[in-house]
């Protein structure tokens, strides 16, 4: 049944979603035609600067529309009149988090790759290409360099610190639609509120752990030796505050939900 909720997320949203995708690629590829005509940009700066400007709001629409879609499909299916039909299909609340978190995660890393791919594209000429492979190659041996054997480790944290501060972030706002769903009438009003009190505690849990950890790296002699100690740090917590988000996410769907 999870594999039927996740084919039908993707189905919903990606009506959505894949228009943004063409409208960047069409923003993209005439970006990159306008850039290789010099006397156009001259002859005609306004339509140059129109062309751009759509082109900077596709980017920021890639982001901002997705990100936003994804949250309020979450409310509206699980917190509205749409959750009676949710919460009354044969599937757990477990489950019903698992595909919405899933299919947020794919296409928000999806975004990521889309607007990376297209600002490659847009600035990388086919002249230049062999210079963007030796800057590569270059921060390779720089990494290897200064970490060691590390280096490769020290990506792969990176690579992980981010995927788990996506679904942090995702996380975070799904407990605080759960929290604001109690309040009967102001829903939204709510989650807002939980999502700002939830920023709050972090904030200061952070700033407490930071100074913590700023004394404790002033015994450091080598300072090659922080990141190794930081990322793998951040990665415990970031586990420790996901499984929080979602498990009391869960409890709350599961024992205390209010769909009035």
């Amino acid at each position: 049944m999870l594999t039927k909720l996740i084919k039908h997320e993707f189905k919903a949203t990606s009506r959505i979603l894949l228009p943004l995708y063409l409208v960047l690629a069409v923003f993209t590829i005439i970006n990159r035609l306008n850039f290789n005509f010099d006397q156009l940009q001259e002859s005609f700066p306004l339509l140059h600067g129109l062309i751009l400007s759509g082109y900077v709001l596709s980017l920021i629409a890639m982001f901002v529309v997705t990100f936003v879609i994804l949250i309020i499909r979450f409310y509206k299916n699980l917190t509205s009149e749409e959750g009676y039909l949710m919460f009354t299909l044969p599937v757990t609340p477990r489950q019903l988090i698992n595909s919405k978190l899933l299919v947020a995660s794919v296409w928000t890393v999806l975004s990521f790759i889309a607007v990376i791919v297209s600002l490659f594209f847009l600035v990388i000429f086919p002249g230049e290409m062999h210079e963007f492979l030796r800057v590569i190659k270059d921060v390779r041996e720089n990494l290897t360099e200064s970490f060691g054997s590390y280096g490769i480790l020290f990506i792969i944290e990176i690579i992980i610190v981010v995927i788990l501060s996506i679904l942090n972030d995702l996380l975070k706002i799904y407990l605080s639609i759960a929290i604001g769903q109690l309040i009967n009438g102001h829903k939204l009003i709510g989650s807002i509120g939980a999502y700002i009190g939830i920023n709050i505690v972090i904030q200061i849990i952070t700033t407490i752990l930071l100074t913590i950890a700023g004394f404790a790296y002033q015994t450091y002699a080598n300072p090659m030796d922080i990141p190794r100690s930081f990322f793998p740090i951040m990665i415990l917590l970031l586990l420790l505050l996901n499984i929080v988000y979602y498990e009391v996410t869960n409890y709350l769907f599961k024992n205390k939900l209010n769909l009035e």
